[in-house]
């Protein structure tokens, strides 16, 4: 036997030893993204004074907050932090979910705009907003209605090393949830933002959604957007980058110092990226998305005069100004005269759903950018007789570079590249600069210096011959007046175009959807009819005379006009949703899982489908199969409610209840409970609506719900949860839900107490049925609620005098019936009156800027320039986006002044 050598075997051991150390430590560098939550305290400047009144139109059921300050204090706000290796992304869900910061960790630098205050002012349509980071905006143009409010959030580790944040919520104008998932890689050095969004509703809705991300404007910063024209909110457009004004280069933010603020829409080549570069910093931020997801890129510039300038300090305190570049599902953010371009508003489809992913990311050390991706960022420029490369990978790559002049290599090499490790390399050259191609691992990152290179030929100007006050002109207004939620306006051209032509098909089919949103379903049903007169297989005239048809209980031909809409793209996946509902309804489960699954192959996104199978499944005792369709939704949405609340149902355990219920932390959380309830009460699912509705937190309109619930399974108990319900305030509460008028209506009939009738008149008024708004409200007794009066003088002009009084008598302590006083009697050119009263609210409220720019414009009426002057110069006025009120104001009061001396010589 051969003897063991000792030192053998220890050499060995030793080798073992290391090997195992090694492997431990490679194991514990393994790259990791990690998420946590806490709470920081933010210098905050707050918003306050929600309005009481109810505001009709672009914004309801939504309030505005009208209370803003310069005097700051030290607020808690809750964090949710995404870290690797390479980057840093904070988010604030209380705070609209705004993606407040990003810092690129080697360098400390931000490549989104931080703003170190939380200082909220008046600019959206709600208005409090705050500057910085990045903003997720859907539904209507402007900056969306949670954006300064809480969210729901989830914060989730992947099973691939990455963590993730979802922020989302129910946009109440539109009805429609919108998720946003940001992921952080666990070795890469951008971060993504996914958006699902789905249409619930069986009507068309407006389609607008923006990312607004705020960088700071010091620094030489230079807008990275490849282009040769930019369009206008209005569709106008004019070139990129060298202004045709004064020939200036104005992708340069600096060269930008003339005229008025700038909304820049850069147009007019193939591209999926935009950035910009910070060159004093050496520095930059990119974002990238393919083209078909993402085509519309924005600039927008507060103006560099002091008109802009004053926002610096409006909106932070040590951080300077900025600037926001900003991308859109569209090509521009249309303005109402953007319906005469081919730059026209957009509709959301029924039971659509929507999803996009972006790439946002740092840019290290390249003296610029000419091309990004999710693989890095390269510039690539002649200077002195030498072309110079820079790359800045943000993961890690391995493989050839290569540069092509025409057919010829120019320079070639192989690079093993880490994240942010910028590789720069330069070569002579004397060929033709604009005539290269850069690729680098094949096809997976390329780059054309043809500057002239992917050009579009995509037209910017409408026919010139083109009649808008022809039948179909007037018809295409009204679409466009559809998309941006003006319904009055669309039901005045739909008709106009009728009057014209009584048998236009598509004004017949969307009178036929107006109708069904104002409530008149026998109405609706009459159009649907006229339309099928003209063509039986019109989708939109069959789409709508189902939907009418279920609403008025004529089940079979419901069925049959949604059969026939299927044959139809447009309708086919809202149709087979409807059929699906349809037969759940009537417990023919083989039938609703048949239509489901047809609705799915339109949509695989059709979160509603899918959760009518776990219904289904958890109904037929299928629990595999209920799971498997819960485990689907999660996948599509993990902050779908539903999905938690079928796992209570399935479980009654306390622990689930408070996970569904803690999830839910929205800024109106009881409108999560009513959509979701109303989803259960369609399908005759009384029972879970009303076990829903007793977990959400009280409120006027849930208790009238739960109460109807029990009327209609005529159990005890209605009557006291009535009574509960008239017993809470009805200051901000604004009903609009078409299931809601069905049970106010009910509610109504059972109890003597007014505001069942007035809430019920509001959901009229919002779907313009005024007759039928202004006979409820004339049957209320005696209410003792001041905006029920401002109600009644906005229905009624000729008693709106003695109804703002009333109002005034109510609440004098709230200045709004005085602003409404003082402008009516503006408007009814009564200025003695009107300086009566703004004087007296003034004296109630004299720190009140508003009040003291109303008594400076009476003042002015009255011809008491000195006095108006004197006012305004010890007033301090928190501005609004684009005011100029308060400069008009002191402008003309010193010119009247300037006159009357003239006149005195």
């Amino acid at each position: 036997m051969k003897s063991i050598n000792r030192n053998e075997i220890m050499k060995k051991i030793s080798i073992l030893i290391l090997v195992l150390l090694l492997s431990q430590s490679s194991f514990s560098q393994k790259k990791v993204a990690t998420a946590r939550e806490y709470n920081k305290v933010f210098k905050t400047y707050p918003f306050s004074d929600p309005d009481p009144i109810v505001k009709m139109g672009s914004i309801y059921p939504y309030y505005r907050f009208d209370g803003y300050t310069n005097k700051a204090t030290d607020k808690e706000w809750k964090v949710v932090e995404l870290e690797n290796e390479f980057i840093k992304v904070m988010i604030l869900p209380e705070i609209g979910g705004k993606i407040w910061g990003a810092w690129e960790k080697s360098t400390g630098k931000p490549f989104l705009y931080y703003n170190q205050v939380v200082k909220f002012r008046d600019i959206a349509m709600r208005g409090a907003w705050t500057s910085g980071g990045i903003e997720a905006n859907y539904g209507i143009i402007g900056h969306t209605p949670n954006c300064a409010t809480p969210v729901d959030y989830l914060v989730e580790k992947k099973e691939d090393g990455s963590v993730s944040c979802y922020i989302g919520t129910l946009d109440l104008l539109t009805q429609t949830y919108w998720t946003l998932e940001i992921n952080l890689p666990a070795d890469k050095a951008y971060f993504t933002t996914s958006s699902f969004w789905y249409n619930s509703t069986p009507l068309e809705q407006p389609y607008y959604t923006w990312m607004n991300t705020g960088i700071k404007a010091e620094g030489n910063l230079e807008f990275i957007y490849p282009g040769n024209r930019y369009i206008g909110h209005n569709g106008e457009y004019a070139d990129w980058k060298i202004s045709a004004e004064n020939k200036k280069d104005i992708s340069f933010y600096e060269n930008n110092n003339f005229g008025s603020y700038k909304s820049y829409h850069v147009f007019g080549k193939y591209t999926d990226f935009f950035g910009a570069f910070w060159h004093k910093d050496n520095f930059g931020m990119g974002r990238y998305a393919t083209h078909d997801e993402k085509a519309g890129k924005k600039i927008w510039i507060w103006g560099l005069a002091q008109q802009g300038m004053i926002w610096d300090k409006l909106l932070t305190d040590t951080d300077g100004q900025y600037v926001e570049v900003q991308s859109g599902r569209l090509f521009n953010q249309t303005a109402d005269l953007s319906t005469y371009t081919p730059f026209k508003h957009r509709g959301f489809a029924p039971a659509i759903t929507d999803t996009w992913t972006e790439y946002w990311f740092p840019v290290k050390e390249t003296e610029g950018f000419v091309q990004a991706n999710d693989l890095g960022a390269l510039n690539l420029r002649v200077e002195r007789g030498f072309l110079k490369l820079d790359f800045s990978p943000l993961q890690y790559l391995s493989g050839e570079m290569k540069v092509m002049e025409g057919d010829d290599l120019v320079y070639s090499k192989k690079l093993s590249l880490q994240p942010l490790k910028t590789f720069s390399d330069s070569i002579p050259f004397r060929g033709d600069s604009n005539n290269l191609t850069v690729t680098l691992g094949g096809a997976k990152f390329t780059y054309h210096s043809n500057p002239n290179g992917d050009i579009l030929s995509r037209p910017v100007e409408s026919p010139k011959d083109f009649d808008w006050n022809s039948v179909y002109g007037i018809y295409l207004q009204a679409r466009e007046n559809i998309r941006q939620r003006y319904y009055v306006q669309a039901e005045k051209n739909l008709k106009l175009c009728l009057g014209k032509d009584p048998n236009f098909l598509p004004a017949l089919s969307d009178m036929a959807m107006l109708m069904y949103r104002n409530m008149e379903y026998g109405k609706a049903l009459d159009y649907a009819r006229l339309a099928l007169q003209v063509d039986t297989y019109d989708p939109a005239g069959n789409f709508y005379y189902g939907l009418a048809n279920q609403q008025l209980g004529n089940i079979v031909d419901a069925k049959d006009g949604f059969d026939i809409a299927s044959s139809s793209a447009d309708y086919r996946g809202a149709s087979y949703l409807a059929l699906s509902k349809i037969y759940f309804k009537e417990n023919n489960f083989p039938r609703a899982l048949h239509y489901s699954n047809k609705s799915l192959e339109v949509n695989t996104g059709n979160v509603e489908a899918v959760q009518l199978q776990a219904l289904i499944y958890r109904m037929t005792g299928e629990d595999d199969k209920a799971k498997a369709s819960l485990a689907r939704l999660r996948e599509l949405n993990p902050l779908n409610h539903f999905i938690r609340f079928e796992e209570y149902q399935g479980t009654k355990s306390a622990e689930v209840r408070n996970k569904f219920t803690s999830l839910i932390r929205n800024e109106m959380p009881q409108e999560t409970y009513l959509q979701l309830a109303d989803w259960y009460l369609q399908l005759g699912l009384n029972e879970s609506g009303y076990e829903l509705l007793n977990l959400s937190p009280p409120s006027a309109e849930v208790l009238y719900w739960m109460a109807y619930i029990k009327g209609v399974l005529k159990e005890d108990g209605a009557m006291d949860l009535i009574d509960k319900a008239n017993a809470i305030s009805p200051e901000l509460v604004f009903p609009f839900r078409n299931r809601s008028a069905e049970v106010l209506t009910w509610v109504a009939s059972q109890t003597q107490s007014w505001k069942p009738k007035y809430y019920l008149a509001l959901i009229y008024w919002s779907r313009n049925n005024i007759e039928k708004a202004n006979e409820l409200l004339s049957k209320c007794t005696n209410p003792d609620f001041a905006p029920f009066y401002v109600a009644k003088a906005e229905l009624n002009a000729s008693a709106a005098l003695e109804n703002l009084k009333m109002a005034a008598l109510k609440d004098p302590k709230e200045w709004r019936y005085g602003k409404l006083l003082i402008n009516h009697y503006i408007t009814s050119k009564k200025y003695p009156e009107a300086l009566t009263t703004a004087s007296l609210y003034h004296s109630r409220f004299p720190q009140d800027f508003r009040l003291s720019m109303l008594l400076a414009k009476t003042l002015l009426l009255n011809k008491q320039y000195k006095a108006c002057t004197d006012l305004l110069s010890k007033t301090s006025i928190l501005p609004y986006e684009g005011a100029t009120d308060g400069r008009q104001l002191y402008r003309e009061a010193w010119l009247m002044q300037a006159v009357a001396q003239f006149q005195r010589k």
